[in-house]
């Protein structure tokens, strides 16, 4: 495992796009949830929240076997070698991770007073 390959992933602007259309895409999904936080975490993706993306792009370049699998050898990734079905398993296992990091279990954010 390489941390530069998971940091390049994580600053490359089409892997981003491709994780951002992931996390949409699951949204549609989670938004009918019966977990609030789940719907909490779709919403806010569907509502376009940076933060949330971003969350989401960072995990799935840390993910088991993305850096390497990414990795060149000479010191580049080739984002294009993680694939669509690698995203979509990344960002449903990231779901319930993602929304205990923004949201309590009643879908309230972090930090607010419900």
């Amino acid at each position: 495992m390489s941390y530069l390959s998971i940091d390049q992933l994580t600053n490359d602007a089409v892997f981003a796009g491709r994780s951002r259309a992931a996390t949409v895409q699951q949204a549609e999904t989670f938004k009918d949830d019966q977990r609030p936080g789940y719907v909490a975490v779709a919403n806010a993706c569907l509502a376009g929240r940076g933060d949330i993306y971003l969350a989401f792009t960072r995990m799935a370049a840390a993910g088991p076997g993305i850096g390497d699998k990414a990795d060149n050898g000479d010191g580049t990734v080739d984002q294009a070698k993680v694939t669509d079905a690698d995203l979509l398993s990344l960002t449903q296992a990231m779901w319930p991770v993602v929304a205990g990091l923004y949201f309590n279990a009643d879908g309230t954010p972090k930090g607010a007073t419900p």
